[in-house]
């Protein structure tokens, strides 16, 4: 293992930057392909000399592993074509077009597997199991172990997880061909019924495995929610750049091992539009440093000298802390020399309030505004979005004299 990746790996950078990544995921891809093709050749053939249905899904199922090892390699081959004008952020997703492509063959190829697994139930025939033929199965065992450990390795080191889950799948091949070696036991016996039953629980990892692969895949394509500590370490990478006040609306945007971060910082109103845009590079030079990803900071301005802006600070974040559906309150302005003022600010809810509930919302935190301030306030204008949302804001003003 340490010959290969010694043979692989440039010296001059990390083994999870993405020259690195891309070649310990063609490394393990090509392995792969090429052990599982031998296996599958040589369990076809044990398959049919011994007459096993469970044997043959398992050769089935290494076969299967071939082409999808062959898929990740060529994925991480092409993930590593430059950025051009069509595709500025690379292509880094095609890993996970590669996974989806894994999923649906695994997904395939359990149904035929359990449709062999039934057959052999409802028509049952002799196996031969000689002492050699276990042997074999046995060698092949030893083979996916070591394949199994050298594929978590090259996840561990590359960070990936198109090889996360081609480890696992190496793990559940080696449950799979464990099963075989019961069945071919129990053949022995005279139990030939385990045969059948051997290549159903076969085919039940092989659609397992392919179901959790498809599902991993289409979320990393449709932009699944980012880690929450991902997440933190933005959070706390961006509040400790001095002159960053609040740090809201964190997104992150994934392309393979390519990330785009956007966030939104508070500062100071009173400092010039030139001292705002120093820190907001700052800030987005202190995440590019620290975490690696290419980050986009928004500079939100906040009046906290107003003599307004503690009470009104401390009243709203108690308000959100009894409301279940709100998480965050942000962008807190209050305007006017003297009252009335006029106060905005945006509500953050959870994920899973509907934006049918807004009006509901909306009113509720009019009533706490009125409670609170009474005269003082004149004019209300709250805006509320979910956590993580693509949706424009919802944003509506009220007039507190006439607010009901």
């Amino acid at each position: 293992m340490g010959f290969l990746l010694r043979k692989t790996l440039d010296p001059d950078h990390a083994p999870d930057s993405h020259e690195n990544r891309t070649r310990i995921g063609m490394l393990a891809g090509w392995t792969s392909a090429l052990m599982s093709a031998v296996m599958a050749a040589a369990k076809f053939w044990l398959g049919l000399a011994s007459g096993s249905v469970s044997m043959i899904a398992d050769a089935t199922n290494n076969l299967t592993d071939m082409g999808s090892s062959i898929a990740i390699a060529l994925g991480f081959q092409w993930s590593r074509k430059p950025r051009d004008e069509d595709h500025p952020f690379g292509h880094g997703r095609i890993e996970a077009v590669a996974t989806l492509v894994l999923a649906i063959a695994l997904i395939i190829v359990g149904a035929e597997v359990a449709k062999s697994g039934v057959g052999r139930l409802l028509d049952p025939k002799p196996i031969e199991a000689p002492v050699w033929l276990l042997v074999a199965v046995g060698v092949t065992v030893v083979v996916k172990t070591w394949m199994a450990l050298f594929a978590r390795e090259l996840a561990r080191l590359s960070k990936s997880q198109v090889l996360e889950a081609d480890a696992w799948n190496h793990a559940f091949d080696i449950i799979c061909t464990l099963m075989v070696v019961v069945a071919l036991v129990s053949a022995k016996k005279g139990w030939g019924a385990v045969d059948g039953w051997t290549a159903i629980a076969v085919a039940g990892f092989i659609l397992y495995t392919g179901i959790s692969y498809a599902r991993e895949a289409i979320d990393i394509l449709l932009g699944k929610n980012p880690e929450s500590g991902e997440v933190r370490a933005i959070f706390e990478t961006v509040l400790g750049v001095d002159g960053v006040m609040g740090v809201h609306e964190i997104m992150v945007h994934q392309y393979g091992d390519v990330k785009m971060i956007s966030f939104h910082i508070e500062v100071d109103a009173r400092m010039t539009l030139t001292e705002a845009h120093e820190i907001a590079e700052i800030a987005e030079a202190a995440v590019e440093t620290e975490l690696g990803w290419r980050a986009v900071a928004h500079v939100d301005p906040v009046d906290r000298a107003h003599p307004l802006f503690e009470e009104l600070n401390e009243v709203l974040h108690l308000y959100i802390r009894e409301q279940k559906e709100l998480v965050d309150v942000h962008d807190l302005r209050a305007e006017g020399a003297a009252p009335p003022y006029v106060i905005s600010f945006d509500l953050v809810t959870d994920m899973e309030t509907k934006r049918s509930e807004y009006d509901r919302l909306y009113l509720r935190c009019v009533e706490r505004v009125k409670t609170a301030f009474g005269g003082r306030v004149r004019r209300v204008e709250i805006g509320i979005e979910a956590a993580v949302d693509s949706a424009p804001m919802a944003r509506r003003s009220f007039d507190l004299a006439d607010a009901n």
